[in-house]
C-alpha cells in the first residue's frame, strides 16, 4: 500500500485569541456555509495581501517518496451502485456486445462530472448467462473508473461544505490524532496542543483539496503555498506549521509516520505552537483511502 507523508512549517505575520476546545463534542451544529515530499524553505507571495510571510530556515529538507502511476481502479458492486458525489451526467454512453457461447458480454462506458470540476469515466462490464428457456441472467459484472483531475478547481468557499460534513463525520479519527499528538508532545515535556475549531474546519478544507485535486503537496491546486488558506479563512496572524499525510487508515498510522519523519516530528514538537486544527477527507481515487492534515499555529487573527 503506496502512503505520502508531507510536512512545511512557515513564520508568517498572523495577533493572539480565539476561542477553542480540547475535542470535537457530538453536538449538534447547523450551517450555514457553502460548503510528504517534505520541504521547509518558505515561499514569498507576490498577491496583494495583508499577510506577510517571513523566510524559514534557509536549508530545505526533502524526503523522497515515489508514487505509482495511476491505474484503472476496479470495484466489483452492482451495477445499480451510485456514486453519491455525482452532479451530473455527460457524453453518451457506448455499447459494446460480444456473444461467446452460452455466456454474452457487454460493455458499458459514461463520463461522470463529479465535484471540482473532476471527471470519472466509469466502464462497466456486465456478463449475461443464457439459460436454458432462452432467457439471460447476470452472471458477473466488473467496474471500472479512470479519474481526471485536470479540470479540478475549487475555491475555499466551494469547500466548506464537504468541510463542514468531515469535521464532524472523523471526529473520533480527528480526536484519536489529537491524543496521540499531544502523548508525544508530553513525552517531550511540552504542553499539549489545543484542538481550535476554526481551525480544525480549515484543515478538513485542506485535506478535501490535497483528496480531490490529487495535489499532495504544501502547494496548493491554485499554485499558492499552504498558508494562503488560513489567509482565505480570515486568519492574517501568527506563525503557521503543516503536516499532510496520504494512504494511511487510521489516526494510530499517520501519527507514526509522521513521529518518525525529522520535519514531520518537528512541528509537532514545536514549542511555539498552541493550537492545531486536523482535517480529514476520503479520496474518490481510489476510494477508501484518506487524506490527513494537521494546521499548526501559535496565536490566530
Amino acid at each position: 500500500m503506496h502512503k505520502k507523508i508531507i510536512s512545511a512549517m512557515l513564520a508568517v505575520l498572523l495577533a493572539s485569541g480565539t476561542a477553542a476546545c480540547t475535542k470535537i463534542n457530538n453536538e449538534s451544529e447547523t450551517t450555514t456555509s457553502t460548503e510528504a515530499v517534505t520541504t521547509t524553505a518558505a515561499v514569498t507571495e507576490t498577491e496583494a495581501t495583508t499577510v506577510t510571510t517571513t523566510a524559514a530556515p534557509t536549508t530545505t529538507k526533502l524526503v523522497t517518496t515515489t508514487r505509482k502511476p495511476t491505474t484503472t481502479k476496479k470495484v466489483t458492486t452492482t451495477v445499480k451502485e451510485v456514486v453519491t458525489t455525482i452532479v451530473e451526467t455527460t457524453a453518451e454512453s457506448t455499447t459494446k456486445k460480444a456473444v461467446t457461447g452460452d455466456l454474452r458480454s457487454e460493455d458499458k462506458s459514461e463520463n461522470l462530472m463529479l465535484k471540482y470540476g473532476v471527471l470519472c469515466t466509469r466502464t462497466v462490464k456486465t456478463t449475461y448467462m443464457e439459460l436454458e428457456d432462452g432467457s439471460e441472467e447476470v452472471y458477473d459484472e466488473d467496474i471500472a473508473e479512470v479519474y481526471t483531475r485536470i479540470g479540478y478547481n475549487a475555491s475555499y468557499e466551494d469547500l466548506l461544505p464537504a468541510a463542514e460534513e468531515n469535521r464532524k463525520k472523523y471526529k473520533s479519527e480527528i480526536n484519536d490524532v489529537l491524543d496521540i499528538i499531544n502523548s508525544y508532545r508530553e513525552e517531550g515535556g511540552l504542553e499539549p496542543l489545543i484542538l481550535d475549531e476554526k481551525l480544525t474546519t480549515i484543515a478538513c478544507a485542506r485535506a478535501e483539496e490535497i483528496a480531490w485535486s490529487g495535489r499532495h503537496s504544501h502547494y496548493r491546486p491554485n499554485g499558492k503555498f499552504f498558508s494562503s488558506i488560513l489567509k482565505d479563512a480570515g486568519i492574517t496572524k501568527g506563525s503557521a506549521g503543516e503536516n499532510i499525510g496520504w494512504g494511511y487508515p487510521a489516526a494510530s498510522d499517520v501519527c507514526e509516520a509522521w513521529k518518525n519523519s525529522q520535519t514531520h516530528y518537528e512541528n509537532i514538537m514545536n514549542p511555539d505552537f498552541t493550537k492545531i486544527g486536523i482535517g480529514v477527507a476520503a479520496d474518490p481515487d481510489p476510494k477508501g483511502k484518506l487524506c490527513w492534515s494537521q494546521l499548526f499555529i501559535d496565536n490566530m487573527e
